[in-house]
């Protein structure tokens, strides 16, 4: 667990969350850090632990690390880099072995498990809390003579007394106290809003005939009962079809506003609980805002710069975005001639039929070159070439029959291993999503990474390869950033406004003829068509003007849920004027997004996010796109310049290592504006 990671959970939840543009909404995560593990345990517990054997576990190794950690504080002896930050890491080592539990909670199917699970994650996060209000132990940071560090370990010093500064340790006890009490509040009501959202799933009923214009393979998937009545759910293999495909308008209209009534009513009073906590804890740490502090860490800055950023990105999809509505709003007039404004639940659907009747693009043929064993090993080739790794199996225990095991091998030596959980199942974790459950130190320990997906067992969306290959695109981030002596720079310790845009510009190499057609392949074992592929790129961009506009609109909700007086405002009174100014749709009636949208938790204030790197995704890609997709020396040096630079450095500079100026936003708004 590295020193930067273990106190950033002082600012922000565990797990974060990773989503594409698609307006569905598809969010991941990314989480903490541990330590080496043998063959059949995951951090120092099997994944089948016993529910009262794991809290025992548990708490065992916080008494353990609690005691080390005194120790530490009251240590005499000089303060250096190893003693003071090295010293950390070993006495938080059975705290390390613990952290598996915060992914644990999400994807095991033994309910007692996950609550287990969940409990211990609470003690963790309280230990972190902790240590990251300790007087004594910052006293010991500042003491470190500087003198004869490296320009690197200066660099990380600094994050970390900055980190533990932001936290409040240079507040008086009782303020402390009252700190550490708010976080524990905080993380509780946070674990609860996601938890309401997992186990939320809902139902609409239909019949055969209202399935018409789905896949055959989805037909065939969902049976009628003997009354004839055939349920779809709103977990992600149930909704996307059904919003892309079905020609029953009401269908649809039924099953957004079930998807997007999820967690309501019971996350209303708890959402605005969290907000309300989370001004508390700003305002005690002289901030003004929630979004101030979240921000202060962040290459963004602050929120006054995310709200021009956004502001910047709509009036570049002014003009683009009236097209795209008009064409969409004539299309769906030739359905309905009365119809006066186009709604969400049938963007999708029209998005499908403007692509095959003005671009020749049949989505439904598109989906027959895609299963998910070849995908799997497609996009397992891809990192093989361009990287000069090989993926193999990996033999170990797991916590279900649908979890794959992997590791990656590197001249013949194991450099990181992973499970992969991608296939739907009741109370799982319902999003796509990556964990990072340890971060690999150089010469010490191997990173160890967990996907949590939820992908139909045989034909794949494109749009699921696109979301598969971008968490995957975490995957490999972890994999490949062990490279630093110190674990308070190693993986993605860099700020975390960057760590999307790694993955979302891998989702590029899905669109690419010379990668598909290593694995893309029909069940008669034709390899999808170029001239198809040419379909699929000269289509792609149809439709993102109203996506993107929707991710601003998820941006500024949670921008201004976080900057604005939480008396101020009710939840859903914000979100429809928000929505008025900002979504491409109307309001759905009966729909409460918020009540549903996790990364108000995991990210809080800071959804802004996935628009700021895939400004920088843009840039980077730009280079690959001068010297070819797939230049393996260009993939080298991106590896070692980005990827192995983990969080040794400001993210601003090893992007400009990469492409050799500053990091611009240009490429990207232009992009927006030619849509």
């Amino acid at each position: 667990m590295t020193m930067i990671r273990i106190f950033a959970l002082t600012l922000t939840v565990i797990m974060t969350s990773c989503q594409t543009a698609n307006e569905g909404n598809p969010p991941g995560a990314i989480g903490m850090v541990s330590t080496p593990v043998a063959a059949v345990l995951i951090d120092g517990f099997a994944p089948n632990t016993p529910p009262d054997e794991l809290t025992a576990i548990c708490n065992r190794n916080v008494e353990q690390a609690t005691s080390a950690f005194q120790a530490l504080e009251t240590d005499t002896s000089p303060a250096t880099l190893d003693s003071v930050i090295g010293g950390f890491d070993r006495s938080s080592a059975t705290i390390e072995d613990l952290v598996h539990t915060f992914h644990l909670k999400a994807v095991h199917p033994n309910a007692a498990i996950r609550d287990a699970a969940t409990a211990c994650s609470l003690k963790i996060e309280d230990f972190v809390t902790m240590t990251g209000l300790s007087r004594g132990y910052y006293d010991r940071l500042v003491a470190i003579d500087q003198t004869h560090l490296s320009p690197t370990e200066q660099y990380m010093l600094t994050k970390v007394i900055r980190t533990y500064e932001l936290a409040g340790v240079s507040r008086g006890q009782a303020e402390r106290e009252k700190l550490r009490a708010l976080q524990k509040e905080i993380t509780a009501i946070g674990n609860t809003f996601g938890k309401n959202i997992r186990e939320d799933v809902r139902y609409v009923e239909t019949t055969l005939k209202g399935l018409s214009g789905l896949p055959e393979d989805y037909i065939n998937n969902h049976p009628a009962d003997e009354s004839g009545t055939i349920k779809i759910s709103t977990d992600y293999p149930d909704l996307y079809p059904v919003m892309t495909y079905a020609h029953n308008d009401d269908l649809r209209q039924r099953l957004r506003v079930a998807a997007r009534a999820r967690g309501y009513p019971v996350n209303k009073p708890i959402l605005k609980e969290l907000i309300t906590k989370r001004r508390e804890l700003a305002e005690l740490l002289g901030f003004e805002t929630f979004a101030e502090l979240s921000m202060k860490d962040k290459m963004i800055e602050h929120p006054e710069r995310a709200a021009q950023f956004l502001t910047s990105l709509r009036e570049a999809l002014q003009e683009p975005l009236v097209r795209e509505t008009a064409i969409y709003l004539n299309r769906l007039r030739e359905i309905d001639p009365d119809a006066e404004v186009v709604q969400v639940w049938q963007a999708s659907y029209l998005s499908n039929l403007l692509r095959q009747e003005d671009y020749a693009l049949d989505s439904k043929l598109v989906r027959t070159y895609f299963t998910y064993e070849r995908v799997r090993a497609g996009i397992f080739g891809l990192t093989e070439d361009l990287f000069g790794v090989t993926i193999e199996p990996w033999t170990t225990e797991t916590w279900h029959e649908d979890v794959e095991t992997f590791q990656v091998v590197e001249n013949g030596q194991v450099i990181g291993r992973f499970y992969m959980d991608n296939h739907p199942r009741p109370n799982k974790y319902k999003h796509a999503a990556h964990w990072t459950i340890r971060t690999g130190i150089k010469d010490q320990q191997i990173p160890l990474s967990a996907l949590a997906q939820n992908f139909p067992k045989g034909l794949m969306e494109h749009s699921q390869v696109e979301t598969f290959l971008h968490e995957f695109g975490h995957l490999i981030h972890n994999m490949f950033s062990g490279t630093q002596t110190w674990s308070a720079l190693a993986g993605m310790s860099m700020e975390r406004d960057f760590v999307e845009a790694p993955s979302q510009m891998l989702e590029e190499w899905i669109w690419d003829y010379d990668t598909l057609k290593k694995f893309a392949l029909n069940e008669r074992g034709e390899v999808i068509p170029e001239i198809l592929v040419e379909k699929m790129n000269r289509a792609r961009n149809f439709g993102q003007a109203s996506a993107t506009a929707t991710q601003i609109y998820y941006a500024r909700l949670s921008l201004d849920y976080y900057t604005r007086p939480p008396e101020s405002f009710d939840l859903d009174e914000l979100m429809l004027d928000l929505g008025a100014k900002y979504s491409p749709y109307p309001h759905v009636e009966g729909t409460h997004f918020y009540a549903n949208f996790g990364h108000l938790y995991g990210y809080s204030s800071n959804y802004y996010t996935y628009q700021w790197s895939l400004a920088i995704a843009t840039d980077l890609f730009s280079r690959f796109q001068e010297e070819g997709l797939r230049n393996t020396q260009t993939a080298t040096e991106y590896r070692h310049r980005i990827l192995g630079a983990a969080g040794s450095k400001p993210a601003d500079e090893f992007v400009e290592d990469f492409l050799g100026r500053e990091f611009s936003a240009a490429a990207y708004i232009d992009w927006l504006r030619s849509l």
